[in-house]
């Protein structure tokens, strides 16, 4: 599957989150980095044929007033076209869309009572309309707030997170341990020490072997959570 993410965002270069995304991004293959506001014109064809050859696109951009800033907006009532994306034709359909945005607001403040009076899946309902208007499955938001104030382990934990919403194929339990495990064996071909080597395909095998463990679990737990929804 290859992905293209769209950056909209004219202060790339500072931008802390972008970069730490950017650099999440860079061991996995079929990625396409796309900043719009580096753009000296936009070949609205080039962008329709990027689209085309991509499986899934990512739009990823900071919250400007609730909303992406300008060079989203203009990208959209550019390419996506009505002759283009949906009259007729759809060309989109069957791929996958999805949102990472980046707050400096802490996540609580996005709920019913919260001070911004909205959740951010209201927020940016309008992208998973254009999802569904071009036969697209909308992926549930990756949401990053105040990424300053993040501890190093919450950071790892966004990376794996960041990895996974680029390229998992489906978002169930099976997929995420079929990705986890592939993770393993690529990064087993690609350590440089054998030694290093022969622990991660010792983990690799470990993983493997507990996979089939790990979905009755799975499958136990969500038994339980139905049962007790019925009581």
């Amino acid at each position: 599957m290859k992905t293209l993410v769209i950056i909209s965002h004219p202060e790339i270069e500072t931008s802390m989150v972008q970069n730490f995304l950017k650099a999440s991004a860079a061991p996995l293959e079929a990625i396409t980095w796309h900043h719009l506001d580096a753009l000296e014109t936009l070949d609205v064809a080039a962008e329709q044929a990027l689209l085309r050859n991509h499986e899934r696109i990512i739009f990823q951009f900071p919250l400007y007033w609730y909303a992406a800033p300008a060079s989203l907006k203009m990208w959209l009532d550019t390419v996506l076209t009505g002759q283009f994306a949906f009259n007729g034709r759809q060309p989109l359909a069957g791929k996958t869309l999805g949102v990472v945005v980046s707050t400096g607001t802490a996540a609580k403040h996005f709920q019913a009572g919260g001070s911004e009076q909205a959740t951010l899946s209201e927020i940016l309902r309008p992208y998973e309309l254009v999802a569904r208007k071009l036969g697209m499955t909308y992926l549930p938001p990756l949401a990053i707030h105040q990424l300053g104030y993040w501890q190093e382990t919450d950071k790892q934990c966004l990376v794996i997170d960041y990895q996974r919403y680029l390229t998992q194929s489906e978002f169930n339990f099976d997929q995420q341990l079929a990705w986890f495990e592939a993770m393993l064996t690529k990064k087993a071909a690609e350590a440089t020490s054998p030694e290093a080597q022969q622990r991660l395909i010792l983990l690799s095998e470990q993983f493997a072997d507990k996979r089939s463990e790990l979905t009755d679990l799975n499958w136990q737990v969500q038994l339980i959570r139905e049962e007790e929804g019925e009581g």
